[in-house]
């Protein structure tokens, strides 16, 4: 078994290093991983399509990005879509020209994976339905974002999809929709009824062709030549469709061990995995949340955090830091170090709750994540108060500068959730951190 010096005396020459998300989401991680991957070569997103939206800063502006990885905006590296991801072509090629302004977008610092599947308008309109039929037959939808990604998901597990090789490939691209059309008049009638967004489709399939390529094998490539590579994913690790608090879920795997299935590494190839999460919690969409805040408290975090879905603009539900949760985050991830993010949003509030067990009407004390969603809907919380802090919190240095009431806060979620916290964000600023005594291994991706 390789020890742990020795694990980091390999890393130094290269590695990898998968940052994940360690709630339900919406945890900041664009910030974060484009802070991260300023030590890295390569970028690559593992899992999801553009249901997700990472937020970050460049230059004073706003910019939000949904399908391309965070990397983008530093020169010299390359950014990936592996196997695992689901891409929105059309959409793909409005968000390359967005970023355009601030970083150049060519083959050789974009590659897509051929093995990637392709979201087409059938998959767009086919979860549109889905989620009003759910809503109309029980009332409550699960939430999802209406882009196509179940669906499609559901298709590369049916072995129907589309591939992103075969996408580009016009004759074979041809081909899967006249099997798809003589398979379905449903797919058949919305192939006639929205021709232009199809002829977009296919439009798109040209300007996407030089970019596609054996992402994978690349990856492995370079890995093997001592490069440094950020896996990236998106969502979080509540959202898992296996881990997760299912069916309110994604639809692919958002846990670090899914990285390594969308990239084809193997495990042991792994330097270190770190976790994204918010000083406080929120959610989106329906399913069970403990902690949720339904009182002018979560609303006042709600408005000061500015917590809104980057992609569907959706208010987000808000309530105090779950322990139990993260708990099992790091066991399902296993991370080396978990950064908190929007620490300065709590800054003014006489008190701060951190939820450390539940209890159930019928099963009593619970101190583990259940599996099923019903237990936890019928799960309160098990406080503890903690004292908060008052003034504008430091924009750079460490986190022995913020004051004492928000260390020993750290330290609490620390010792509740057995994690380690290497770093706090107090902005939304790409400098406006706080860094703990793990910064330099985070920053070259040495873990």
């Amino acid at each position: 078994m390789t020890s742990r010096n020795q694990s980091t005396a390999h890393h130094a020459q290269g590695g990898i290093t998968i940052v994940v998300g360690a709630q339900w989401g919406d945890e900041g991680k664009g910030k974060w991983i484009d802070w991260i991957a300023g030590g890295a070569d390569i970028v690559a997103r593992y899992q999801g399509g553009n249901n997700a939206g990472h937020t970050l800063y460049i230059k004073g502006q706003k910019v939000v990005l949904h399908q391309v990885p965070s990397g983008i905006f530093h020169a010299g590296q390359t950014c990936v879509l592996a196997a695992g991801v689901v891409i929105n072509p059309g959409e793909l090629v409005r968000e390359t020209a967005k970023v355009a302004p601030y970083a150049k977008v060519t083959p050789d610092n974009l590659w897509l994976s051929a093995r990637a599947h392709v979201i087409t308008p059938w998959h767009v309109a086919t979860d549109g339905r889905r989620e009003a039929q759910r809503e109309a037959s029980s009332g409550s939808a699960i939430g999802t974002t209406r882009r196509g990604i179940g669906p499609t998901y559901s298709d590369k597990t049916a072995r129907s999809g589309l591939r992103l090789g075969d996408y580009v490939n016009t004759q074979a691209r041809k081909n899967w929709i006249a099997t798809m059309a003589s398979a379905s008049e449903e797919f058949a009638r919305n192939l006639e009824t929205n021709a232009s967004d199809w002829a977009a489709f296919a439009a798109a399939a040209q300007q996407l062709a030089p970019f596609v390529c054996d992402a994978e094998a690349r990856v492995r490539a370079a890995a093997a030549n001592g490069k440094k590579i950020l896996m990236e994913g998106a969502q979080g690790t509540l959202l898992d469709l296996d881990h997760g608090t299912f069916p309110f879920v994604t639809s692919s795997s958002t846990i670090a061990a899914g990285a390594c299935a969308s990239l084809g590494i193997p495990p042991r190839a792994v330097s270190g995995i770190y976790g994204i999460a918010k000083a406080y919690l929120t959610r989106v969409g329906a399913g069970p949340f403990p902690t949720e805040l339904t009182d002018q408290t979560g609303d006042a975090i709600r408005e000061r955090g500015q917590e809104f879905g980057a992609t569907t603009g959706r208010p987000r539900r808000c309530g105090w830091f779950d322990a139990v949760a993260m708990r099992y985050a790091q066991d399902v991830n296993g991370f080396d170090g978990v950064i908190l993010n929007k620490f300065d949003i709590l800054s003014g509030m006489d008190e701060l709750k951190i939820a450390v067990a539940y209890e159930h009407p019928e099963l009593g004390r619970i101190d583990q994540f259940p599996w099923d969603p019903e237990v936890l809907a019928a799960c309160k919380p098990v406080y503890k108060t903690f004292k908060g802090w008052h003034g504008e919190l430091p924009k750079q240095g460490g986190i022995e500068s913020l004051p004492e009431a928000a260390r020993e806060y750290i330290k609490a979620i620390e010792q509740s959730s057995g994690i380690k916290v290497v770093a706090a964000g107090t902005g939304p600023g790409r400098d406006e951190a706080l860094l703990g005594g793990d910064l330099q291994r985070l920053v070259t991706l040495d873990a």
